[in-house]
């Protein structure tokens, strides 16, 4: 039997957004008849989304938010207010193409699987996989990259089995909705963006338990930067780095964590003699989180491995095989 899916879409009102990928959407869930919902949360802070939706699309939830909270306050209200046990993040402009949803319904069957993603087409181009995510190590620090992104690089992905990832993007996830809710959702430590979505799926891998992405099933990011329409790229890319350093001294361990610190040195150093002073902001307003961080080390469960062997697990490469 067909799985029901609860699809929910944090929105700053972004109408035409919704006015181009909403459609497609229903369309799809249509076409499944398995009693999927959509839920659109409004995260205006002053209800501007539901007469508006109610006008244009029959049957599509509002979760009016009483104020602005950011993507990760809204995820978790719309979750919060789900119907159904299996539920998608979905940004308002992702578009999905039809199928998308069964390949992912078939890897949530495995209880080891924290969560599943589509092959996420940057601008809907073949060759550019934003969704193939993952981890490095390199002298000292961790990073994300996408390599699928670079020219040749989604040749070297596994064309037809689902693989591990190290992380889903958050705008295109699907999760149990008891699994996102007893993981508290999103790491407030992360607010206001960027990073918490590397965070819980992190915290998964810590646990035992994967996140896949599944290559037959598809959608399409025309990447209309939200973000960036609301605050400075100084600002976007000084949240970015102040997080980077936050996932890291919540999770490395070991040695590893010595090797960190000693790069953290070089890195504030170098920072200072070079008049980077945009990295030199990053890192002070991550030493004013720095106690939460420790805090949230402190609250987590021993890692099932090292970080160095769930980055090696988390890792995607063609040579693997399915998952």
């Amino acid at each position: 039997m067909t799985r029901a899916v609860s699809v929910v879409l944090p929105s700053l009102e972004r109408r035409e957004l919704l006015e181009a990928n909403l459609p497609p959407l229903l369309a799809e869930l249509e076409r499944r008849a398995a009693g999927d919902e959509v839920l659109v949360v409004d995260d205006t802070g002053r209800d501007a989304l539901a007469a508006w939706l109610g006008a244009r699309f029959h049957g599509v939830r509002c979760v009016a938010r009483a104020e602005n909270g950011g993507f990760a306050r809204a995820l978790r209200s719309g979750v919060e207010a789900a119907s159904h046990e299996l539920c998608f993040s979905l940004n308002t402009d992702v578009r999905v193409r039809p199928g998308f949803l069964a390949p992912l319904l078939g890897c949530l069957e495995d209880p080891g699987v924290f969560a599943a993603v589509p092959r996420v087409l940057l601008d809907g181009d073949e060759e550019r996989v934003e969704s193939a995510t993952e981890l490095r190590w390199s002298e000292g620090q961790a990073g994300f990259a996408q390599p699928a992104l670079a020219p040749g690089g989604a040749a070297l992905l596994p064309r037809d089995e689902p693989f591990p990832v190290a992380f889903g993007v958050g705008g295109t996830l699907l999760f149990r909705r008891a699994d996102f809710l007893d993981a508290g959702g999103f790491d407030p430590l992360f607010e206001p963006f960027y990073w918490e979505d590397i965070d819980l799926c992190w915290r998964a891998w810590r646990a035992g338990r994967t996140t896949l992405l599944h290559p037959a099933s598809v959608v399409e990011h025309h990447h209309r930067g939200t973000i960036r329409g609301l605050a400075s790229e100084a600002a976007v890319l000084a949240a970015i780095e102040k997080n980077r350093w936050l996932f890291q001294w919540k999770h490395l361990d070991g040695e590893l964590l010595e090797e960190h610190l000693a790069g953290l040195l070089r890195e504030t150093l170098d920072a200072w003699m070079e008049d980077r002073r945009d990295a030199l902001v990053a890192l002070a307003l991550a030493f004013e989180q720095l106690d939460e961080a420790l805090a949230r080390r402190a609250e987590q469960p021993p890692p099932v491995a090292g970080f160095l062997e769930l980055l090696a697990r988390s890792t995607p490469r063609a040579d693997r095989g399915g998952a």
